[in-house]
């Protein structure tokens, strides 16, 4: 039988999650012919700083989803958003059930999600992280799982694979620029961005990372090389 083309899903917890996290990754997975979907947990609308916050700044239900959706314009990615609200997310049977469901109706072949092992990032990625997990158990298509690279300082990921999206990086800069909301986060900063891409390089593969190359980087949880019937 000819082996069918992945479904590549990417679930995080917040709009612009998957931008930062993977965004070269699944550019590269729909350029070789892979569905790819976007499935983020909340709408964002608390993703305002306090302070922001104090001066009368308030977010509406749909704007951070619909700069995501802008960020993916004309790329043939797929968005789609849970509705749950932002900054109190659980691992609960509710969470579970909803992305079970999505991994199911989409014919997940390969999960990127958050790291299950930044004790020190947002609450709603470990949320995500570890009800994706979860719930990939469960679904029969699923045969990778990576977790992407958190920005909180400190953490305990550890990674090891290596995705090159050097032809991908200035298209993630401005997939990032979509997010107006968030002007002037560090962590969606064309400088941050280029760091971070070089960084893993340099950790990893230095010899590649020394002639110019950026990557995105996963920890997997789940690679299976051969498949039923002999299919990766």
């Amino acid at each position: 039988m000819p082996q069918q083309p992945d479904h590549v899903v990417a679930v995080v917890a917040h709009p612009d999650d998957a931008e930062m996290m993977a965004y070269g990754t699944l550019r590269r997975y729909r350029e070789r012919g892979a569905a790819v979907t976007v499935v983020v947990a909340t709408t964002g609308v608390n993703g305002v700083s306090l302070t922001d916050r104090d001066q009368g700044v308030r977010l509406g239900r749909e704007e951070r989803v619909a700069e995501s959706a802008a960020s993916y314009t004309g790329t043939g990615i797929d968005l789609v958003c849970l509705q749950l609200t932002d900054g109190a997310l659980v691992a609960n049977q509710e969470l579970i059930s909803r992305v079970e469901a999505e991994l199911v109706r989409l014919g997940c072949t390969v999960l990127l999600t958050h790291s299950r092992h930044a004790g020190n990032d947002h609450q709603d990625h470990l949320a995500v992280a570890q009800a994706a997990a979860n719930a990939a158990t469960r679904v029969a298509t699923c045969t990778t799982i990576l977790h992407g690279e958190p920005h909180a300082p400190r953490s305990g990921f550890r990674p090891t694979v290596l995705v090159d999206i050097t032809d991908w990086i200035d298209a993630k800069v401005k997939a990032l620029e979509a997010h107006q909301t968030q002007t002037g986060r560090w962590y969606l900063s064309e400088e941050y961005t280029h760091h971070r891409a070089r960084d893993a390089g340099w950790r990893l593969a230095p010899a590649r990372a020394a002639r110019g190359r950026c990557f995105e980087v996963f920890e997997a949880s789940l690679i299976t090389l051969i498949g039923p019937g002999g299919q990766a």
